[in-house]
């Protein structure tokens, strides 16, 4: 039976380097793949980064606001602002940004008048108090300084009454039931019977 070992190679190929050859220094050595690895990578520093965030997540719960009161004492929080009612007009807010107040204004109270005119008190986050008018119908488009005036430093004077003077220092008051307007040059006043906006 013939061997299956195979002879060692000892000719040369026709043309080929009697001697053994390097490769060039100026060829790239071969690449090794990085797509995995760089993924895994990732994946391991965001489960690390959510641990973290956690663990310091649940630490500052743990002292409340996250804050050290070693030696103060805390305070009970504000409650949290709950709007009185719907948003005043758009044209109330640009009017009120305009005169430098910022943020949202809410209705406290909005009437209309049997002579078609319509009154609102609105309310900023802070508990300040704002006046707006707007007269020639109630569906009309409100424009301040044509048919809408705005007007701030409202006053409440009982428990559903405010009051606001104008720069002429005449006096408004509205009422859920009323509209009235004291003239300061004449001391007239306007009254205009009002039922709530619903």
């Amino acid at each position: 039976m013939p061997s299956l070992r195979r002879r060692p190679w000892t000719g040369l190929a026709a043309g080929c380097h009697p001697e053994r050859v390097t490769p060039s220094a100026d060829l790239s050595p071969p690449r090794r793949p990085i797509f995995f690895p760089v993924v895994i990578a990732t994946v391991f520093l965001t489960i690390m980064a959510m641990v973290g965030g956690y663990v310091l997540a649940e630490r500052q719960r743990a002292n409340g606001d996250g804050a050290t009161n070693v030696g103060s004492q805390s305070e009970s929080p504000a409650p949290a602002f709950t709007p009185p009612g719907p948003f005043c007009p758009d044209q109330t807010e640009i009017t009120a940004r305009k005169l430098g107040f910022s943020g949202d204004l809410w209705q406290v109270l909005k009437i209309y008048t049997d002579n078609d005119s319509t009154y609102w008190i609105c309310q900023d986050v802070a508990g300040k108090l704002f006046y707006q008018s707007k007269t020639g119908g109630i569906d009309a488009e409100l424009v301040e300084g044509r048919n809408g005036l705005f007007l701030k430093d409202v006053r409440r004077i009982g428990t559903d009454t405010y009051e606001v003077f104008d720069q002429n220092e005449n006096r408004f008051v509205i009422t859920p039931s009323l509209f009235e307007l004291t003239f300061a040059k004449t001391g007239k006043t306007q009254r205009n019977e009002a039922r709530l906006a619903g």
